[in-house]
């Protein structure tokens, strides 16, 4: 069943050595490489199919196509599910994905850049894969739990940039949500983040001390 696909070919292809497998692929003389592709693509909910690759022999699809081959999958079957991911994957690529900024109100004094450029990453809280697909509400709620989870984890103070002040959820490109540190809503704002080099913002703060915002 195409439901079962990717158990499907990951229990074929652990019944042949991963070596024979790429020979049969036209991989005559495997390489470590050509070894962790094979590994990656099978690990991988997309199969290879997110990450553009290839090896001068074959491109994501037509190496994950040739795998199907190679171990005996239904070739129609691994077509509609091939479609599928592809189209999940094209949607993936152009989709907003919703981020959490850190505010400490920083400006910066006599800060070196190239640290402040080192410690950017501090400032954006990754959110997990998939996140985006989430309902609106979802989203914010989830965010929120991650704000509290986020202050308790640093106890308030994020190194260089200083104390928590509050942070920005933004759910769109240039509208963010403003969540105190215990995840409250209050406020929501329209505009992009402040620059690393100097934490001036360029918000303009639309609605304040709301608990409940619109979507």
């Amino acid at each position: 069943m195409i439901d079962n696909f990717k158990t499907d070919l990951v229990v074929r292809a652990a019944a042949i050595p991963p070596e024979e497998i790429l020979k049969a692929m036209g991989y005559f003389k495997p390489t470590s490489a050509n070894l962790q592709r094979l590994k990656s693509v099978l690990e991988s909910d997309e199969f290879g199919l997110n990450n553009g690759g290839f090896d001068f022999k074959f491109s994501s699809e037509g190496f994950l196509r040739a795998l199907c081959a190679v171990v005996g999958m239904d070739i129609a079957l691994a077509d509609q599910r091939i479609t599928r991911i592809r189209k999940r994957v094209s949607v993936e690529k152009v989709a907003f994905k919703p981020y959490l900024w850190v505010d400490t109100g920083f400006k910066r004094k006599s800060e070196p850049l190239f640290a402040l450029a080192a410690c950017e990453h501090q400032r954006y809280l990754e959110l997990p894969k998939g996140f985006w697909r989430l309902t609106p509400d979802a989203q914010l709620g989830r965010a929120q739990i991650m704000v509290r989870e986020h202050v308790y984890e640093t106890g308030g103070s994020l190194g260089i940039w200083g104390e928590i002040k509050q942070y920005w959820f933004y759910y769109k490109n240039d509208a963010a949500y403003l969540l105190a540190r215990n995840g409250e809503l209050i406020g929501k704002c329209e505009g992009s983040v402040p620059s690393k080099a100097t934490g001036n913002k360029a918000l303009n703060l639309i609605t304040k001390a709301t608990r409940t915002a619109s979507h």
